[in-house]
């Protein structure tokens, strides 16, 4: 489970300072410029700028994610929880982009192999919680090995 951890609170790093790097700058600079948009790209949306989406993105994708990551490096009870829905809301996120721009390019793919992996192993590491504590068969905690009773003691005459 270490290991899931680990690879969880990286995807979710790069997701929140990708997000936050990105929200920022179509907040500072609303005609997405300095990212190499152009309001062409907006229309047809709901969007007169790219500032309503940076902010979006800084609030759903960035810091969702640090919620999620800070929640994974806690242990906190419910972070495969926090983990799954920030993967939900990213996954919503990459299909909504998708469908107002119909722009497929490397970085959409990558986020969206991060939302599904995101949701995937958030899953496995709730089933994982939820499974009872394995000992292993010496173990004193096995109630199973401390049962058996030696039967060298039988036939004797």
């Amino acid at each position: 489970m270490k290991t899931i951890h680990q690879l969880l609170i990286a995807i979710l790093i790069i997701a929140a300072l990708t997000a936050l790097y990105i929200g920022f700058s179509l907040i500072n600079d609303s005609s997405g410029r300095s990212l190499g948009l152009s309001y062409d790209d907006l229309q047809g949306t709901p969007f007169s700028s790219y500032s309503t989406p940076g902010w979006l993105l800084v609030v759903f994708i960035g810091l969702g994610s640090l919620i999620a990551a800070w929640s994974c490096i806690q242990h906190f009870a419910f972070h495969p929880i926090l983990v799954m829905a920030e993967g939900i809301i990213f996954a919503i996120w990459i299909i909504i982009q998708i469908a107002i721009t119909g722009n497929i390019n490397f970085p959409i793919i990558l986020f969206a192999l991060f939302a599904l992996a995101l949701i995937l192993l958030g899953n496995l590491l709730r089933k994982k919680m939820l499974q009872p504590m394995h000992h292993p068969p010496h173990s004193p905690f096995n109630k199973q090995h401390r049962a058996k009773k030696s039967h060298t003691h039988k036939n004797r005459t």
